[in-house]
């Protein structure tokens, strides 16, 4: 699949790794940046992640065949009024938001008959953020959860399937903007929560100790609060679920080690020991 031209709003991370493999694998004729500061634009110019950059959101998506949204979720909603009008017959758009639920109902209102909006959600990242830190190789492997709604065109949802895919995407899922929500409330989310009270808890003459353990189990809470604020404001009902089962399971384990039960305390840890080898 070869696209005439591509528009990617937010050249990132996220969008600057999109940029970067789409050159490698010669899959779009041009690619077009946008970006809020100038200096990302040299940047992924300069890497090779776009060919052409603008500030302007509007002028950036003029004739694209696909718009890629790559912001935090607290700007997708606002660039989807922003180009509505602009899209050509035929275009379909597409965010790399964490969240799903609101941001699919405020797209679908603001894409225009005749273009077609699918949610996308890249499993894969870092706690870096920035072109700097983008790697034409980020999706290889990976997981990308699409989402279909009611409204969703289906012909839309086949090619970006195979868009994912040729950028190196091992598996695609398509769920409900809801479903999605749920799932990465309880594996994304919820961890990032748990990861920052935990990293809040330690005394400073804790953390002065801190090794290997400690640093790798704590390495997402380096991320960029202004994301996780917008996660967290936009997916308030399955996180907050989420939260509420982690606590009934902590306070499970608290009362195992108030009690002292090494018998109860050695089921738990079985437990989450095999959960964790079937991930691999």
């Amino acid at each position: 699949m070869i696209f005439r031209k591509v528009s990617i709003i937010g050249v990132g991370l996220i969008g600057g790794s999109i940029g970067e493999a789409l050159k490698k694998k010669r899959l779009a004729k041009e690619i077009i940046g946008v970006g809020h500061r100038t200096s990302s634009i040299k940047e992924a110019l300069k890497r090779g992640a776009i060919d052409k950059g603008t500030l302007k959101a509007v002028k950036g998506v003029e004739g694209a065949d696909l718009v890629i949204i790559a912001t935090r979720v607290g700007l997708i909603p606002g660039f989807g009024r922003m180009i509505g009008k602009t899209l050509k017959k035929g275009c379909v758009v597409t965010d790399v938001g964490s969240t799903k639920a609101g941001i699919v109902g405020l797209m679908e209102k603001s894409i225009p008959c005749g273009a077609a909006f699918v949610g996308s959600h890249p499993m894969t990242g870092s706690e870096k953020r920035g072109i700097k830190s983008a790697k034409e190789d980020l999706f290889k492997g990976s997981t990308v959860i699409m989402t279909k709604s009611k409204k969703t065109d289906t012909v839309a949802v086949k090619k970006l399937e195979r868009f994912w895919k040729s950028l190196g995407v091992s598996r695609v899922a398509v769920r409900s903007p809801e479903k999605h929500d749920r799932i990465v409330a309880e594996i994304s989310h919820l961890p990032h929560i748990v990861v920052a009270a935990l990293i809040n808890s330690a005394s400073g003459e804790s953390l002065g100790f801190a090794s290997t353990g400690f640093k790798d189990t704590t390495r997402i809470a380096a991320s960029d609060p202004d994301i996780w604020r917008d996660i967290c404001m936009t997916n308030r009902k399955e996180i907050l679920r989420a939260l509420d089962n982690y606590g009934r399971n902590l306070s499970r384990i608290r009362k195992l080690i108030k009690e002292g039960s090494g018998a109860g305390l050695c089921r738990e840890f079985g437990k989450s020991k095999a959960r964790r080898k079937s991930l691999s």
